[in-house]
């Protein structure tokens, strides 16, 4: 069957309209250094390619509470160490209280001092990362204005004596944090436990009332003996350097884990960039045989398109 020339002359301007778009996208690969310009161009490695990116998302996730979770873990760490070196001053100051040299108007001194002592600890016990509270367990936020986890609340009695406690209105639930797929890690303590529990504030206040009275005992009035303070303050003192042993050792276990995904993330940019890259130098070669084709491919189309006009001529 003999093809005419109308259908030859439509064929050869196919290709001239096929290998001009070809051309067209080699220079916009070339341009923008990308292997494909729309899904359409190769459909499987953008399959490969939206993969590579969400994993990187992921990865990005994780890194971002990872920090959150260390910003918060060295903040509780080095406000406890504050908070130890605070409770070994009132150790010393109890031990000098002990003295029988002593008389009432030093020991009013050492317990104003004291004093001082159990406003900078609620002050460090009240800290913030941010608008975060480190030891309100999971309640970090959402306070009432002029609210606080850990408030001084001073109550007088009709005899006249004047009862001094800090409340606790944080989250007895220690904070978690996920940091990966099905990972979760507990922040540290709730204040609860470090400053509650362990009776870090009943002591000093104690402490502080035993010291006004002149260091006589009254069981009725929640006053001992100073040498009761200066063990329980040792018991206090273990108990918080224990606490900031597991601090330190999550945040060694948070900073393996945030290398080891930088580390994955790295390899995730290096095989998206391999698979998003164009090879220039291949990219050349094709459009060098694309223009030669082209060019070829128009000489025809004029050869042909002059062979037609000399039908009529």
């Amino acid at each position: 069957m003999r093809i005419g020339f109308n259908t030859k002359f439509r064929g050869i301007l196919a290709d001239l309209n096929r290998l001009s778009s070809e051309i067209s996208l080699t220079q916009l690969k070339i341009s923008s250094g990308k292997n494909f310009i729309s899904p359409s161009d190769d459909p499987s490695s953008v399959v490969i390619s939206l993969n590579y990116k969400q994993g990187i998302s992921n990865i990005e996730k994780y890194q971002r509470a990872i920090e959150d979770g260390l910003s918060i873990l060295r903040s509780q760490e080095a406000t406890l160490g504050n908070i130890q070196d605070l409770i070994a001053r009132v150790k010393i100051l109890a031990i000098q209280a002990a003295n029988d040299t002593q008389n009432i108007q030093s020991r009013q001194a050492i317990a104003n001092e004291i004093e001082g002592i159990i406003s900078a600890i609620l002050s460090l016990a009240n800290s913030q990362v941010g608008e975060k509270y480190i030891f309100a367990g999971k309640k970090t936020s959402g306070y009432l204005l002029g609210e606080k986890p850990f408030e001084l609340i001073k109550e007088s009695l009709p005899d006249g004596q004047v009862i001094e406690k800090v409340v606790y209105k944080g989250s007895v639930e220690d904070l978690e944090m996920g940091y990966g797929k099905n990972l979760t890690l507990k922040i540290g303590k709730s204040g609860q436990v470090i400053f509650m529990d362990s009776g870090l504030f009943e002591t000093l206040i104690s402490l502080k009332k035993t010291l006004q009275a002149n260091n006589m005992v009254d069981f009725n009035k929640e006053q001992y003996s100073i040498q009761e303070f200066i063990n329980k303050l040792d018991n206090i003192w273990n108990l918080i350097s224990a606490q900031r042993g597991k601090i330190g050792a999550q945040i060694s276990h948070l900073e393996t884990k945030q290398n080891l995904y930088e580390s994955f993330k790295e390899v995730l940019k290096i095989n998206l960039g391999n698979i998003e890259s164009s090879d220039l130098a291949e990219l050349a070669t094709k459009l060098q045989n694309l223009t030669i084709a082209y060019d070829a491919a128009l000489k025809a189309t004029l050869m042909v398109s002059n062979l037609s006009l000399a039908k009529y001529l």
